[in-house]
């Protein structure tokens, strides 16, 4: 058999099977985890992989981890696209989504995530995740306000991507706290009592509060919690599983790299947002 034969009939062998490369990627990176976890039983008990980095998390492997995240809509897919990837790959880790009235939600541009939750439903959480977004007048609401604030004094991990932290900020619970935000807003926590800081990534309090800035920051905001909660090598092996090797095109991702001309377009587009103090619907 020919090597272009025998690559044909392990391809159809892999159609019949029914896997595709993500499934590989998923179950097999699932695989290798609860390999690692469980000891290397498949090396003759060598010492858990996870055990051997020197940065080691907050929880035994064999903890669990409760992670809820804040629904809404108006929100950001990304915002919590992006770490739910990594949340679920961790082990022994549960992620819940929940908004006001459970169910649907419609997210920015259209997005309907749906089956999520009743926040009142739910008793308490590890950590509480609040993502931004384009309108942030369904989570300022005195009712989403009241079940976040509860949630979150219950919770020993606060966190948030991107402008959720105006979220949390108005809650009252980031007064005196250091606080990341998307660039464009991150001068607006002040005015709730929070102490904003431009960093991609930010811990307060010995890490009960964590956060990330705007949108594309909650990879890095989440794979930081990982490291945390079940160590470095934990989320070390999440993103190699995701391959979350950023290369981007062009060097814009923030005003002190992009060109004059294009933070021009986004302060047009948003008032004050290199001054971040930019305004949005929700943000009185």
């Amino acid at each position: 058999m020919t090597d272009q034969s025998k690559n044909k009939a392990s391809s159809e062998q892999l159609d019949k099977s029914g896997h595709s490369r993500r499934d590989a990627l998923k179950f097999g990176g699932i695989a290798a985890l609860g390999a690692a976890v469980s000891g290397g039983a498949l090396l003759g008990g060598m010492t858990p992989a996870f055990a051997q980095t020197g940065s080691k998390g907050e929880l035994a492997p064999n903890e669990p981890l409760n992670i809820l995240i804040v629904n809404y809509d108006g929100g950001t897919l990304l915002d919590f696209a992006g770490p739910s990837e990594i949340f679920h790959r961790l082990p022994n880790t549960n992620v819940r989504y929940a908004s006001l009235k459970g169910g649907n939600v419609t997210l920015e541009f259209g997005v309907v995530y749906g089956n999520t939750e009743r926040l009142a439903d739910i008793e308490k959480t590890d950590l509480i995740l609040v993502p931004g977004g384009s309108n942030l007048s369904a989570p300022m609401r005195p009712e989403y306000l009241t079940q976040i604030r509860r949630l979150s004094d219950g919770a020993k991990h606060v966190t948030s991507v991107c402008n959720g932290s105006l979220v949390l900020a108005a809650t009252g619970i980031l007064k005196g706290r250091r606080s990341a935000c998307h660039w464009a807003f991150v001068n607006k926590l002040a005015e709730y009592g929070a102490i904003g800081v431009p960093d991609r990534f930010v811990e307060d309090d010995n890490g009960r509060f964590m956060s990330g800035g705007g949108v594309t920051a909650g990879i890095d905001f989440a794979l930081r919690v990982a490291a945390k909660m079940r160590g470095q090598q934990a989320a070390e092996f999440t993103q190699l599983v995701i391959e979350y090797d950023p290369a981007p095109p062009f060097h814009s991702g923030h005003p002190r790299d992009a060109r004059p001309e294009v933070v021009a377009m986004v302060d047009k587009e948003l008032p004050g947002a290199s001054k971040g103090l930019a305004r949005i619907p929700g943000i009185r």
